[in-house]
């Protein structure tokens, strides 16, 4: 389980730096343009992905800290549903107000806050027993409780997700 996990985990940080590097190269007005009036910019995409991460880690906090949740039938449900949601692209509202971006970060910042939830779910994982990957410490608004390898497989899915709308947003503005 150990080592799928991290195959999967450097999998989601390979396409996390691979967005950030293309959104990078691209120049302050393009990454604040706003595509139509109420639509998100290429940089509020990518705070909408940083704040979403750390929203479902529960802002990565001490790991004795995080407390196992029941995992009912409907979160065994809404995780698929959410998953088949985000592949498709079928929008919907963003399920937590913590999720919404507010423009003000900078590009900078949030690769620095994006890289550290990173690297503390990599810490995280390296530490947990056999017993650990099964226990449900992660909540999603909509899912309910998750496991971790459920989190990072949210976590990439919803990367992909934002990374194919980035893309077409950067192909409107070439």
């Amino acid at each position: 389980m150990r080592g799928r996990l991290q195959r999967r985990l450097r999998a989601l940080d390979e396409r996390r730096c691979a967005l950030l590097d293309e959104v990078e190269a691209l120049s302050a007005d393009r990454l604040t343009a706003r595509p139509r009036p109420g639509k998100w910019t290429i940089l509020e995409i990518v705070e909408h992905l940083v704040l979403a991460e750390r929203d479902v880690l529960r802002n990565s906090p001490e790991p004795s800290r995080l407390v196992e949740r029941r995992r009912d039938l409907k979160a065994r449900v809404s995780y698929p549903l959410v998953l088949f949601v985000l592949k498709y692209g079928i929008p919907v509202e963003v399920p937590s107000p913590r999720m919404v971006p507010t423009g003000r970060a900078s590009l900078a910042d949030l690769r620095r806050d994006w890289d550290e939830s990173q690297r503390w779910l990599r810490s995280y994982v390296d530490g947990l027993d056999r017993n650990g990957f099964g226990r449900a410490v992660f909540e999603h608004p909509v899912t309910g409780p998750l496991t971790v390898a459920q989190a990072v497989r949210l976590g990439q899915v919803h990367v992909e997700t934002h990374a194919r709308q980035i893309s077409r947003l950067v192909a409107l503005t070439s």
